[in-house]
């Protein structure tokens, strides 16, 4: 049986599972899947669409004659995505969001996306462009692995990445693998993620392996005395590493530092979070193989 905690809990301490770090990447990165979550997104994005053609056509169009532009779409996809007679095809069936809405495989639904997006970019530029923005704007905020790029559906975050945050909680101490599942939950927050500190917590996760195993307070001396000890670490690969540490204690970002206001200091986003979580188990993951 699964419990539903509630939302009352706001105030009360974090659970067993929330402290230990028992959150999975795989249930964070959505890949080769689509969520319910992702489902009402694009539906969402379908939905739109008549009043994202009465903008594009500057009101000269009437709502309802927007729509008739809609239900072309579909007579398409009718036709030559199910392979219908076109003569069958009932506009009251709403078949796009319908057959998202479905169990049809995942990969299936996004060759729909991509006939869709095939056809409305060969009738309606802009059109193609808003939709596109928004599809993309619903994949980020719900990590979703894929983004549309030059009218493509892409896989932007693959399965080798999340093995590699798997592999550094299951390999790691109890204290890293706190860090990084904390890193993990503030970049799935929702509404939005709080990236500037979950780089944070990558970047701690690796300073506790190596104060861990050497006694230092900071990465640099860390890195050295792990090579003073018999652990060779690459030079160009150890001053990388140093410079992604310098990263977040640079004051423009914020990470390591008060919060900066809106004066013009650099916000961290999604892709940076996940770059440094995923470089930092990575870098973890290598340190510890290397330690055996």
């Amino acid at each position: 049986m699964q419990i539903k905690h509630n939302d009352e809990r706001n105030t009360m301490k974090k659970l067993f599972s929330e402290r230990y770090g028992y959150t999975k990447p795989s249930d964070v990165i959505i890949r080769e899947q689509i969520t319910l979550a992702l489902q009402n997104a694009i539906c969402s994005c379908y939905d739109q669409l008549p009043m994202i053609f009465y903008r594009a056509f500057h009101g000269n169009y009437s709502l309802d004659a927007c729509k008739q532009e809609y239900y072309k779409l579909e007579r398409y996809v009718w036709k030559y995505f199910f392979n219908q007679r076109e003569n069958n095809y009932n506009k009251y069936d709403t078949i796009i969001t319908k057959y998202f809405e479905g169990k049809e495989d995942w990969y299936l639904k996004l060759d729909l996306l991509d006939i869709s997006i095939e056809y409305l970019r060969s009738h309606f530029s802009t059109v193609t462009d808003q939709f596109i923005n928004l599809l993309n704007t619903d994949f980020e905020r719900l990590h979703f692995a894929y983004r549309i790029i030059n009218d493509d559906i892409v896989e932007i975050d693959s399965k080798e990445e999340i093995e590699t945050i798997e592999n550094a909680l299951n390999n790691a101490s109890m204290t890293i693998r706190m860090h990084l599942s904390r890193a993990l939950e503030l970049y799935a927050q929702r509404p939005e993620g709080d990236y500037r500190n979950s780089i944070k917590e990558s970047i701690s996760a690796v300073e506790v392996y190596c104060r861990e195993k050497t006694g230092e307070n900071t990465l640099g001396k860390a890195l050295n005395k792990l090579e003073q000890s018999g652990l060779v670490i690459p030079a160009v690969l150890k001053q990388a590493f140093d410079k992604l540490y310098a990263y977040t204690n640079q004051p423009d970002s914020g990470i390591r530092h008060a919060l900066m206001d809106d004066s013009g200091a650099y916000t961290p986003k999604a892709e940076e979070a996940l770059f440094m979580l995923v470089s930092c188990s990575a870098f973890i993951n290598y340190l510890v193989k290397k330690g055996k």
